[in-house]
């Protein structure tokens, strides 16, 4: 695996246990309606956010190496697009060393 990959599902696992955090908070309000989520791209840097439900983003985490991001942070070498809204896109690492990352990591476990 190269430092490159590694760095990208390091930092996309941090941002989906930031999201974890919001969405169990969100869950015990009941909320209906968006709520706004940190992009769990693998750039260290973004500070994007997106609206989702808890039921879409529910449904996007039964796969651990499901991530939501913005849509032009898909890292396509790394990740194909599963899924696309005017919102958000769901992509899913391709197999190999960071897609083993994602399921490592992935706090649902």
């Amino acid at each position: 695996m190269s430092d490159r990959e590694a760095r990208i599902a390091k930092n996309e696992a941090i941002s989906r246990d930031i999201n974890e955090g919001i969405e169990e908070a969100m869950a015990q309000r009941s909320p209906e309606g968006f709520i706004r989520m940190a992009c769990e791209c693998g750039r260290s840097s973004c500070e994007r956010m997106f609206a989702i439900t808890l039921e879409e983003y529910q449904g996007t985490r039964t796969d651990p190496r499901r991530f939501v991001v913005v849509d032009d942070h898909v890292i396509h070498d790394v990740e194909r697009i599963v899924e696309r809204t005017e919102r958000y896109v769901v992509v899913e690492k391709r197999d190999g060393s960071a897609s083993n990352i994602a399921e490592a990591s992935d706090p649902r476990d």
